[in-house]
């Protein structure tokens, strides 16, 4: 069953989220929490719980979160053509419940919540290191358009100096 955590669900929503954090710990910097930092990570969750434009569902079964996904509203320049952003952020599904169907029944919650508050198109980023993650969101007819890059400024094992 599809449900949308509210506030006091904070505790069980930050259970799967750092579950997605990780794993993807190993992916990329920019996946990395500071050890002692769980207070700060759940005042972050829990503001975007509290967000009039977020939604965050989540597939319960019996007792059990078995995943989650968070969908929010980002509008953007009227100039554009595609100017309602849907973007679709966090999405985690226990590795037990794999296979099952929840991760897209969770996408069809969102993408209906979504397209009533009047999103044009959808977006998303799903690490280049997850080629299941990847797999899954072409499979629901998402597809590439730009390449998302990070460069870390204060690690110096990951700045390269310019040429002259």
């Amino acid at each position: 069953m599809i449900i949308e955590a509210q506030p006091e669900d904070i505790d069980e929503l930050y259970e799967l989220w750092r579950l997605l954090l990780d794993q993807h710990q190993g992916h990329h910097a920019v996946f990395r929490y500071k050890p002692g930092s769980e207070q700060t990570l759940k005042t972050e969750l829990l503001h975007r719980v509290k967000d009039k434009s977020t939604r965050v569902f989540v597939y319960q079964e019996e007792e059990v979160w078995a995943g989650m996904l968070v969908a929010s509203l980002r509008p953007g320049s009227a100039g554009f053509k595609l100017s309602n952003k849907g973007y679709i952020g966090e999405t985690i599904v226990r590795e037990e419940y794999r296979g099952r169907g929840i991760g897209k029944e969770l996408f069809e919650a969102a993408h209906k919540w979504l397209s009533d508050q009047g999103a044009d198109h959808l977006e998303l980023q799903v690490s280049v290191q997850n080629p299941r993650g990847v797999r899954f969101w072409e499979s629901l007819g998402f597809t590439p358009s730009t390449q998302h890059m990070v460069r870390p400024l204060s690690d110096s094992k990951n700045t390269s100096k310019r040429p002259a």
